[in-house]
């Protein structure tokens, strides 16, 4: 196959296969998105790109509005003015989009790497200062040939080196494989993979984009090629990993492997006792590093030689395997082991901020009342900062609780912040940040923030159905009953996807469907009874059906846990246009802290009552 045509323009030259723009032969930086803009103007120069086509091609499948795509052309015009002098270079054609209206050449590669008469003059035009130029142009023919072999050295530099790191280098951590024969090390295996993906996530990341637990994790046992899953994942490496051993003594394999060509970089085996695992994700995260050409940051050093007790770590281990589950029954058996962690080392911040992970669920389905949750979550994440002010878990933790129960909106966005200044690659730091801006009705960062956690964690399915539930709060509820089908066939029955398209297809009128989907959803795993009552009851309100609705009222009250009736019920009530019963139930809520008052601004559930007064006093006397 033929290479990809490279474009040039004024003193520019766009490489596609090495995704680079270079102005004369220095690099220009571009964010990914910012460089796809680009490449889709210039490749269509001179004609029209309407902007549904241009959001549909940069941001597929993921909602994003219009000013996102304004704020890359308007970088890309500051970016290119200075090589284009007097000449503009994107035009704006309104309520259509844009055209790119430059001269542009398209040439082989071959055509420019081949040094002639004309690259000659461009290396004389480049040179850094009127001395030099008089110096060249008056040399002889050798010192000619001298600088121009240069020139096409440090061209060739640039675009083989610095070409490749014009965007991050993306890796996927594979779960590590259990062939220990013992299914008991399951845990291990899991919290290897867990631990390298944060440890990597960490290690520089400017350059190293790191693929979240979740999409890694839904690869364990799969039979898919190593290039289906670079392509599935978009990244350019993925790392496998096995353990071995028997007693006290492992073996663990790791090997780098180019989705590209299935080519294998790098490969490493480590004998340790089952105490040095520890030491074995540091091994393998700076091998790693080395071998896609990124330096572990100082801090980084220095923080990963710190000492761990092993048994504080076996328990953390085995904490998270278990918290992960996400089940009632396993949140207790999780917070038992993030507290031997703790008792084996009291200083061990990641055993205190599982502890407080933990505490939060327990609120939400109500093993726990909020005021003692969220107390004993508080002073968990606040050890765990204390301990470990680098952690950027620890940050997001802490933001999620001043977020959810302190109603503290600028130390909540403060600490989401800090947690994503430490660990850009944090994807669920990006995924919370973004429901806490879209909670404030600040949908265009929003979007930002959610396509950067989709980036990071493509098959989550919890960062998917909050794709759909801000397509549905912006009022494109069509779009989002597309998305939540998308997420159920690929996690059937996921409780949080079911719920919201119910709540879709009433919000569209679409009343049978919604209650078909709630017969559905109420079949399926881990569903809130609940939830599915009041939004059978929401659905038939809105549907005009109001006795109906009335009828349903005291199944909400029986299948709710009591920590979440009265928003349930107040949503139901807006529904009715029955107000005062709908603000006297917020106003218990709020009373009572009840977390889901974190929707009230941006609930269309309740749009009927927003309108009156007493619900600015209502959000005035929650801080917001």
């Amino acid at each position: 196959m033929p290479p990809s045509p490279l474009y040039t323009f004024g003193e520019f030259r766009l490489d596609p296969e090495q995704r680079a723009l270079f102005r004369n032969d220095e690099i220009v930086s571009l964010t990914p998105k910012a460089f796809d803009t680009l490449l889709l103007l210039i490749q269509n120069h001179g004609r029209v790109l309407d902007k549904d086509a241009l959001l549909k091609k940069i941001w597929p499948d993921t909602f994003v509005e219009e000013g996102s795509l304004a704020r890359n052309v308007s970088v890309l015009r500051k970016v290119l003015e200075p090589g284009l002098p007097g000449q503009e270079c994107i035009e704006n054609i309104p309520k259509r989009g844009y055209r790119f209206v430059a001269d542009v050449r398209s040439v082989q590669p071959d055509a420019i790497d081949s040094i002639s008469g004309a690259a000659e003059e461009n290396l004389l035009k480049v040179s850094p200062s009127r001395p030099i130029r008089r110096f060249i142009r008056n040399s002889t023919l050798a010192m000619t040939s001298l600088l121009v072999a240069s020139g096409l050295l440090l061209f060739l530099w640039h675009r083989y080196h610095l070409g490749p790191r014009a965007r991050k280098v993306m890796l996927a951590v594979l779960p590590v494989q259990n062939l220990t024969g013992d299914p008991e090390r399951e845990y291990i295996s899991d919290g290897l993979t867990e631990e390298m993906v944060a440890q990597l996530g960490t290690a520089n990341p400017a350059q190293l984009g790191v693929i979240a637990r979740t999409s890694s994790m839904a690869y364990k046992r799969t039979q898919k090629t190593v290039s289906q899953i670079g392509r599935e994942l978009g990244v350019d490496y993925v790392l496998e990993s096995s353990l071995r051993g028997t007693g006290g003594r492992m073996s663990i394999t790791a090997q780098l492997i180019r989705t590209s060509d299935q080519t294998h970089v790098w490969a490493q085996v480590y004998d340790r006792t089952a105490k040095d695992i520890l030491a074995v994700q540091d091994d393998v995260a700076r091998g790693v590093s080395r071998q896609i050409q990124i330096s572990l940051l100082p801090e980084e050093e220095v923080h990963a030689a710190v000492a761990v007790n092993p048994e504080a770590y076996d328990a953390y281990l085995k904490g998270r395997f278990y918290w992960n589950k996400r089940t009632r029954e396993d949140m207790s058996i999780a917070e038992n082991y993030f507290h031997q962690s703790i008792e084996k080392d009291p200083n061990y911040a990641p055993g205190y901020v599982g502890l407080s992970d933990t505490y939060q669920l327990m609120v939400f389905w109500s093993q726990l009342a909020p005021k003692e949750g969220f107390g004993r979550a508080r002073a968990a994440a606040e050890k765990a900062v204390a301990l470990d002010g680098r952690s950027a878990e620890a940050h997001a933790t802490l933001a999620s609780i001043r977020e959810t129960f302190d109603w503290d909106w600028t130390g909540a966005e403060s600490e989401y912040r800090h947690a994503l200044d430490l660990n850009p690659n944090y994807a669920t730091a990006h995924h919370w940040y973004a429901e806490f801006l879209a909670g404030h009705g600040r949908f265009e960062q929003a979007s930002s923030e959610i396509n950067k956690a989709l980036e990071l964690d493509p098959l989550s399915p919890a960062i998917a159905t909050t794709v759909g539930e801000m397509l549905c709060r912006t009022g494109h509820c069509e779009k989002a009953v597309e998305q939540y089908q998308k997420v159920l066939q690929m996690y059937s029955g996921y409780p949080q996807a079911s719920y919201l398209l119910a709540l879709a297809y009433a919000r569209l009128g679409r009343y049978e469907q919604a209650v078909a989907q709630i017969d559905r959803a109420i079949a399926g795993p881990n569903l809130n009874p609940g939830w599915a009552s009041s939004t059978r009851a929401y659905a038939a309100a809105v549907s005009g059906r109001r006795q109906e609705a009335l009828n349903l009222i005291p199944h909400v009250k029986k299948d709710t846990e009591p920590e979440f009736i009265d928003y349930n019920l107040a949503t139901v009530y807006a529904a009715l246009g029955d107000n005062d019963r709908a603000f006297a139930n917020l106003e218990r809520a709020r009373i009572a802290h009840d977390v889901t008052l974190l929707l009230i601004e941006a609930d269309y559930r309740l749009d009927n009552i927003k309108a009156d007064p007493r619900f600015k006093e209502l959000l005035h006397r929650m801080n917001f």
